[in-house]
């Protein structure tokens, strides 16, 4: 959904800062505005893999046994295998960008082992094969201690997950195996607190654990060209409001094939920006340069075109690291 900004608004990003050095060439042109708008925008997770990722299953390696040695000050508290399990599951699949999401129910070594079992690649490659996925999301180790102070001051409750991303050999490429160790730390005034936090606790873990592996988003500010008197950028405004990119474009093709050079600037502009909202950057790009064919022309100031550019190329290195989880 698209937010209109005032020029007021408090810009932090470095591309809307910018962007009010522009509005003062605007000032010869009474009726011409720069309109603000607010966009979400899916960025990469933080680990990328070389090949598309669409399925998951998730395993625990572990048993209650499997347990740290901890200090005098700190309780271990229960803490059950097939909730861990089920939330890291739910996080996989709230995420929507898994076609499957596999649970194993028993435990892959015996439950009383108290070793940490790493998974050998044949085992992975068996794994894969069996629960029909491309990626094995393994819990080694987890745990919730509840800690406090030499002279019981404070207290906190902390939660561990130590666990292991496998992908399965391929044609092209070996199998991987990524270690991966969460901590999550919270603090407590009162120890009565502590049955209220522990069923939260799962389930923060597994958001904590899984969110380098998964798309986020992230709200983003986009300006573009309105003049009340021209009756395309006057119906286009209305169609971004309405996130109606299709018939905003035509309104600017339409702009865009006109003769008065200023109006098919900003109709070009606008045009890179619908085409970024439909995620084709080189087009968008392609735009921007037509609209910089035609300032040449006018003495029309370009500074705006070459930071929208910039923000453009940089959307592009993301669109191809997202490549692998789009539907």
């Amino acid at each position: 959904m698209l937010h209109l900004f005032t020029f007021l608004f408090p810009f932090r990003s470095s591309f809307m800062k910018r962007i009010l050095f522009y509005l003062s060439a605007l000032c010869c042109l009474s009726c011409t505005e720069l309109m603000f708008l607010s966009v979400e925008q899916m960025l990469p997770p933080e680990a990328v893999f070389e090949h598309a990722v669409r399925s998951v299953g998730v395993v625990s390696n572990f048993s209650q046994n499997n347990v740290v040695a901890m200090n005098d000050n700190a309780i271990i508290l229960p803490c059950d295998v097939d909730t861990m399990k089920n939330q890291v599951a739910q996080v996989f699949a709230d995420a929507g960008c898994m076609e499957r999401v596999v649970v194993l129910d028993s435990l892959l070594y015996h439950p009383d082992s108290t070793t940490l079992n790493i998974l050998s690649q044949n085992e992975v490659n068996a794994l894969c094969h069996e629960l029909d996925v491309e990626m094995i999301y393994s819990i080694d180790y987890a745990c919730l201690t509840f800690n406090t102070t030499a002279q019981n001051v404070s207290h906190s409750l902390n939660a561990y997950l130590c666990s292991h991303i496998y992908i399965p050999d391929c044609d092209s490429m070996p199998g991987l195996s990524i270690p991966d160790k969460e901590t999550l730390n919270c603090a407590i005034d009162d120890v009565k607190e502590i049955d209220g936090l522990i069923p939260q606790i799962p389930h923060l873990l597994a958001q904590s654990a899984i969110a380098p592996y998964l798309p986020s988003w992230k709200k983003r500010e986009r300006v573009y060209f309105y003049d009340r008197l021209c009756y395309p950028l006057r119906e286009a405004k209305v169609y971004v409001y309405e996130n109606n990119w299709e018939a905003a474009a035509e309104q600017w093709r339409t702009l865009a094939a006109s003769r008065w050079r200023p109006y098919r600037f900003m109709a070009y502009y606008n045009l890179a920006l619908y085409y970024e909202m439909t995620d084709r950057i080189d087009q968008a790009i392609s735009s921007l340069e037509l609209a910089e064919e035609v300032a040449a022309t006018h003495s029309i100031d370009t500074s705006l075109l070459n930071q929208y550019r910039e923000v453009l190329q940089n959307r592009r290195k993301e669109l191809a690291l997202l490549v692998n989880f789009k539907n």
